[in-house]
């Protein structure tokens, strides 16, 4: 009893201490605003390049297979997005198809009792894939929700694969491996939770663009909290009844706020105005707080292929000003994997079920940095501690895990985009992730 007291004041008090930190930097913005609302379609067509690491294990009584490889990917992706966050729901559609060439390096263990092959390997092939993210938040007073997040996606390679290395028979008989050999492999998998919370985060975008096009143009000109509010209203009436299917006119939008600005503050609109309209279209910028608890599980085509447990949540984003947000989230993660094991026993056969559960952590503080209705910065560091549980009497230390990450986007005209990032995992034991560099670069095309 001892022990298993010692071992929970290891893990909970830990974890109590990181949420009454976050919860203490989280601070609530002064700045009291109406909800505005933001309803956008995106269709995002265009090429990505990234670099990652993969990885995968699989281990059963008899065998062991291993697998790390560095990927270099370039695909074709065409992406539906979609946003609907309202004062009673906040909708999001994450859509994406990808096609594309990929290769890379890394190393294999394959063992059984028979032979045991440690080599390294390079590949080259086709990768397609698919994604789709399906988030519903439903607000039955102004601050309670319940909620529903769905992810399936799959993945299908054909590649050659190369492998240089040694072979190990049960006699101890060590031979040399090099061979070549087309494969495919098909990966899978669904994510799903449901759960309650409170809070809310509002959407800043359209807030964000009332209150740079007012300070740049009018800069002798004082505007109240009430005015900019006034203001981010016209644009989001404007900005979201657009059709992506028969686009929008920019000058007929623009006509729309010189009439407002007129009329309403009895002021005249800069040409120069029209220039920066077409900007401003980044992902959602929020303020204000949130707390998720609740049910989730993993499925996945390979061990450990069906995951379930429970989660909660805390996320604190604040608009600071036009420029700058700062973003604050911690969760806590728990889950299990219990498995059917078969084996002899006195007089027949018989089957037990053999659990494996894990505690995982993510801390993620970041900033984004807006210096015009055009470009966007991010930078942050996550740290992910997790460790990994059999039982009360055999648990593993505590693994470290720490991300560095940037971000930059801009848009390079009305319907071009660029978008970069970059990230850095540093694993302490690489039991909960691979360490290495992560990389991606986007150019696309949006239609909205």
């Amino acid at each position: 009893m001892r022990k298993q007291r010692h071992i929970v004041s290891r893990l909970i008090f830990p974890i109590l201490l990181m949420f009454m930190a976050v919860s203490l930097y989280a601070q609530d913005s002064n700045i009291d605003n109406n909800v505005v609302s933001f309803k956008k379609r995106e269709l995002n067509t265009g090429f990505v390049f990234d670099v990652t690491r993969e990885r995968e294990e699989l281990v059963s009584d008899y065998t062991r297979f291993e697998e790390e490889r560095n990927l270099l990917n370039g695909k074709f992706r065409f992406q539906n997005l979609f946003w609907n966050l309202q004062d009673y729901k906040q909708e999001r559609l994450n859509l994406s198809l990808e096609l594309g060439p990929f290769g890379g390096f890394g190393d294999v263990i394959d063992s059984s009792n028979v032979e045991s092959i440690v080599a390294d390997q390079n590949f080259y092939g086709i990768r397609t894939a698919a994604n789709i993210d399906y988030l519903y938040r439903y607000y039955y007073d102004t601050k309670s929700f319940t909620f529903f997040d769905v992810n399936a996606w799959g993945r299908y390679d054909l590649f050659n694969q190369n492998l240089d290395g040694t072979s190990t028979d049960s006699l101890g008989v060590v031979s040399p491996v090099d061979e070549s050999n087309g494969k495919d492999r098909l990966r899978y998998g669904l994510n799903a939770k449901v759960g309650w919370g409170t809070g809310r985060l509002s959407p800043m975008n359209h807030l964000m663009t009332a209150h740079y096009l007012l300070e740049k143009y009018y800069p002798g000109r004082l505007f109240s909290d009430y005015e900019i509010a006034q203001f981010a209203q016209i644009i989001a009436g404007i900005k979201n009844n657009r059709d992506y299917k028969v686009g929008h006119a920019l000058d007929k939008e623009m006509a729309e706020v010189v009439e407002f600005v007129r009329k309403t503050f009895v002021l005249a609109s800069p040409e120069s105005m029209g220039a920066e309209w077409g900007f401003g279209e980044f992902e959602p910028r929020f303020q204000g707080n949130k707390f998720e608890i609740g049910p989730h599980f993993k499925y996945y085509n390979q061990e450990p292929d069906f995951l379930y447990g429970g989660f909660v949540q805390y996320n604190n984003a604040k608009y600071v000003n036009v420029n700058w947000n700062r973003n604050i989230s911690a969760g806590i993660v728990y889950e299990r994997y219990t498995r059917q094991e078969w084996g002899p026993i006195e007089g027949g056969i018989s089957n037990t079920n053999n659990s494996q559960d894990w505690v995982t952590a993510e801390i993620d503080l970041g900033w984004s940095y807006y210096p015009n209705l055009e470009t966007q910065f991010d930078f942050g560091l996550r740290y992910m501690p997790g460790v990994q549980i059999s039982s009360f009497d055999d648990f593993s230390s505590i693994s470290h895990n720490v991300i560095p990450h940037v971000g930059y986007f801009t848009q390079l005209n009305a319907k071009s985009r660029l978008k970069l990032d970059f990230a850095w995992r540093i694993s302490n034991d690489d039991q909960f992730m691979s360490s290495g560099p992560e990389f991606s670069i986007s150019f696309y095309r949006s239609k909205y």
